[in-house]
């Protein structure tokens, strides 16, 4: 890679949201991209290479905390810095009513898609602020703040996320880390087949689309402060 590129992680990119925004912002940085395992990061990184950009792969499991902490570690120890941190992996859950999820779903969805958030900025943060210009945005949703029955977990784990990262923004409301929220609206992902089977895919947004909306967000000038960014 050239020493010179910044550096951005995005996590849950090996397909969707995650994987196109990781494939814009490899024009520019040299990006750390994660997923479950290293063969559902290939597409992702093929791509990239293709077109001449950079990447490292990690095969991270969200809800894997030990491993956030050491990727940062990791992160620290080759680069001493992070410039774009990119919050997107998540799970669905089962869409039921609340007292059919078992807990122990209940649980694993809070887990990866809350949990995880703060391993990430724990790990992250001081990373960030060796960057001259750091940037971290959390993909969300709308049912974050619109209760709809039977999203439970999924919306519980959104709600919390979005509550957490104000407080994280109001922390740093000194300084020049640029904080967001973006929820991304309808695309046409393989979480919202699974939430919405036989909806019509002519009224979802490509995540393509959505990917280059995210990162002309990230890299303006603007710095945010917990700001909730709705794409449509």
């Amino acid at each position: 890679m050239n020493n010179n590129k910044k550096i951005a992680l995005i996590t849950g990119a090996a397909s969707g949201i995650g994987a196109e925004i990781a494939k814009v912002l490899a024009r520019k940085y040299h990006v750390v991209i994660t997923g479950k395992s290293l063969s559902s990061l290939k597409n992702t990184e093929n791509f990239i290479l293709e077109n001449e950009g950079s990447c490292t792969l990690v095969e991270l499991n969200m809800n894997d905390f030990t491993g956030i902490d050491k990727l940062g570690l990791e992160i620290f120890r080759r680069w001493k810095t992070l410039d774009i941190l990119i919050a997107n992996a998540a799970i669905l859950g089962t869409l039921s009513p609340l007292h059919h999820q078992s807990t122990e779903e209940f649980i694993d969805v809070l887990n990866v898609n809350l949990i995880s958030n703060h391993r990430l900025i724990r790990s992250m943060d001081p990373l960030l602020k060796n960057s001259s210009k750091p940037i971290a945005s959390f993909l969300s949703s709308s049912v974050a703040i619109e209760a709809r029955p039977f999203w439970g977990a999924y919306a519980v784990s959104k709600a919390s996320l979005q509550h957490m990262v104000k407080i994280w923004s109001m922390e740093n409301k000194n300084n020049n880390l640029s904080i967001s929220i973006i929820n991304p609206g309808k695309t046409n992902t393989k979480m919202r087949k699974k939430a919405m089977p036989g909806e019509n895919e002519q009224d979802l947004q490509n995540p393509k689309e959505v990917a280059n909306k995210i990162e002309k967000i990230i890299t303006s000038n603007k710095i945010y402060k917990g700001d909730v960014i709705d794409l449509i």
